[in-house]
């Protein structure tokens, strides 16, 4: 059987400490500990679709960097592209759990990601040899609007991924995190909307697209960025994807919804995946929604 198209994904990972009860941190005892970060959900989501994946990034010379990089290679994720910095720590993240009612738990996150190998991707990130090797292979490369807020490397070297993709596409997703923006919003608004129109398979949910573009309506959102092939537009109760004028609209499958964090990480994952093996727009979508749910079902912020 031939191989599936590679999708690498270029981003920071992180590990996720996530209470086993829910209440406020300062009455958590136990935490479990997680693979994070909106790139690498995707590149665990793209493996669990049957597709490549693999991972370009930086992480500490510490047990959460190891921790991770295990983690990828559980899943069958090429790590080789993932440098290990000797000076700088594995970025992390608390999550506050709050239950209330009968709904999905409520989640807050604290992080812990200043000064973190992470925020030291740079363009030399790009130019190592294993990077240039999967770079090579890649059919696409996933990224986020989280990774040029990291520092000034990280967004030069975005900016290098999309100025220099050659023959592959480019998947973007907005992932708005005003905490990495704070003071500095006109220029992420500026800055992201440009990743967006650029991108090959662009990707937005509707609460960030009010937040940042002032409208989380697809047919506007299309009209303000006609330029990608895909723009796809999530909403809790469902989504709208385009390819090119073609439209199609799907509600979410029904599932029981433990928490919502990493749900957009799993869509995009399957969406890509779609996009690579041909399949319609609207099959791309049901692929989406299907991988999503899974993520829906825990506290966890990826699929396995």
């Amino acid at each position: 059987m031939p191989e599936t198209p590679l999708i690498a994904c270029f981003g920071e990972g992180l590990v996720a400490l996530v209470p086993t009860t829910a209440g406020p941190l300062e009455s958590s005892r136990t935490f479990q500990r997680s693979l994070a970060g909106a790139e690498w959900n995707v590149a665990l989501a793209v493996a669990s679709a049957g597709s490549r994946a693999a991972v370009i990034s930086r992480v500490g010379d510490d047990g959460f960097g190891r921790f991770l990089l295990a983690e990828l290679a559980q899943h069958g994720i090429d790590a080789s592209a993932v440098e290990i910095d000797p000076a700088a720590p594995t970025g992390l993240y608390v999550k506050e759990l709050s239950a209330e009612g009968e709904g999905p738990v409520q989640s807050a996150m604290h992080y812990y990601r200043a000064g973190s190998a992470g925020s030291r991707i740079s363009p030399a990130t790009l130019r190592t040899p294993a990077a240039e090797r999967v770079l090579a292979d890649a059919a696409l490369v996933h990224t986020t609007g989280i990774t040029p807020a990291l520092s000034e490397g990280a967004r030069a070297a975005q900016d290098e991924l999309f100025a220099e993709r050659g023959d592959r596409l480019i998947g973007f997703d907005v992932n708005w995190r005003p905490a990495l923006w704070q003071g500095r919003e006109d220029e992420a608004r500026e800055l992201l909307g440009g990743y967006l129109a650029a991108a090959d398979v662009a990707q937005c949910s509707a609460h960030d697209a009010e937040a940042v573009f002032g409208t989380g309506d697809p047919d506007r959102l299309r009209a303000l960025f006609p330029g990608p092939r895909h723009l796809v537009v999530t909403r809790d109760d469902g989504a709208t994807a385009f390819d090119g004028a073609e439209r199609a609209d799907a509600p979410a499958v029904p599932s029981t919804v433990v928490e919502t964090i990493g749900a957009g990480d799993a869509f995009a994952a399957g969406f890509l995946a779609g996009v690579l093996s041909g399949l319609s727009l609207s099959g791309c979508v049901a692929r989406a929604n299907r991988i999503a749910t899974r993520a829906l079902g825990s506290t966890r912020d990826h699929v396995d």
